[in-house]
């Protein structure tokens, strides 16, 4: 853990160095002051944690211009040095239940359908944690095929990334955003609401979503056929 009072994360990990860059209370640039490739994901995080960011609008940002790269870049600005007293937290899988999980799926990607050679799987959840009304509860040993196929999935880094864009969106705006760019649900519509949640968009189910496209597909061309 952090020597630094103010500074709750581990050295090694990105949440740390994010979050001495923020505890200046200052906004700092995303392109060219944040650490990673992606701190989007890392921040969304940290919101869960407990700690605040700034917010403009809707969004956890504010576009201005960057006096370090010269260009109008999304910035982030932490609001307090304390979190909420009240957090929504994750688990950390243990051992047994994470090669349980992959074992299940066989280490396929929920979109591509296939072992991904070269690179790394992640088990992710199928409804965000920006979803979440609580913490996560503590799994059981004896994990269940439908507590792993209602809970999870597993999704190559790049994919994982794009999830997490595309339910921020949807949170941010109550529009459910389309996977792959293409206009469809298999249950509801474009319209987020919480009596349905996240099921029928294909970011949440994308084996389902697949299955339910195809089989529209078919029917449409059995249809043209007869």
């Amino acid at each position: 853990m952090s020597n630094n009072k103010n500074n709750p994360y581990s050295e090694e990990t990105q949440k740390f160095r994010i979050f001495e860059v923020l505890k200046d209370l200052k906004w700092h640039c995303s392109e060219c002051e944040l650490p990673g490739s992606q701190p989007a994901k890392a921040l969304q995080m940290m919101r869960q944690d407990g700690f605040q960011l700034e917010k403009v609008g809707s969004n956890w940002e504010k576009r201005m211009l960057c006096e370090k790269c010269d260009r109008k870049t999304p910035h982030r600005k932490l609001k307090l040095l304390e979190r909420k007293t009240e957090e929504i937290k994750r688990i950390v899988f243990p051992a047994k239940i994470r090669e349980r999980i992959i074992e299940y799926y066989k280490n396929k990607d929920a979109i591509l359908d296939y072992s991904p050679t070269g690179r790394s799987i992640e088990i992710d959840h199928r409804v965000p944690e920006i979803r979440w009304k609580g913490s996560e509860e503590k799994l059981s040993d004896n994990l269940t095929d439908e507590e792993i196929e209602k809970r999870y999935m597993l999704l190559v880094r790049e994919h994982n990334l794009l999830k997490s864009r595309n339910c921020e969106k949807c949170r941010k705006t109550g529009v459910r955003q389309y996977l792959l760019g293409i206009k469809f649900f298999h249950k509801g519509d474009e319209q987020y609401n919480d009596k349905l949640g996240c099921i029928g968009c294909g970011w949440h189910s994308p084996e389902e979503w697949k299955k339910a496209l195809n089989k529209l597909i078919e029917e449409e061309e059995s249809n043209k056929n007869n």
